[in-house]
């Protein structure tokens, strides 16, 4: 399953920002990443990921909280949600 998480920075001393930055770098995520993105303003990124199970979501976000709040969100590809909005509508269409 995909999931879309937004994060924002809730800690911006120097120190947070490099002690974050190097767990980062040293972190091996446990989860398969499709695309990861920093926000131009420094306030925090969103990245788009592949997880099987909640608890794996957990220990993606878990080490980072201290200097993020994390939205994590199920997603899905536009592809795939168009027609299940269409089906949406034609039932409320449909109803009454």
């Amino acid at each position: 399953m995909l999931f879309a998480a937004i994060y924002t920075t809730t800690n911006t001393t120097e120190e947070a920002q490099q002690r974050s930055l190097e767990l980062f770098t040293s972190w091996q995520p446990p989860v398969d990443f499709k695309a990861h993105y920093a926000r131009a303003d420094g306030a925090g990124g969103i990245a788009i990921f592949e997880a099987d199970d909640a608890a794996v979501v957990l220990e993606a976000i878990a080490p980072f909280t201290s200097f993020f709040d994390f939205e994590t969100v199920p997603v899905l590809e536009i592809e795939q949600a168009v027609p299940i909005f269409a089906q949406a509508q034609a039932w409320r269409a449909s109803v009454g």
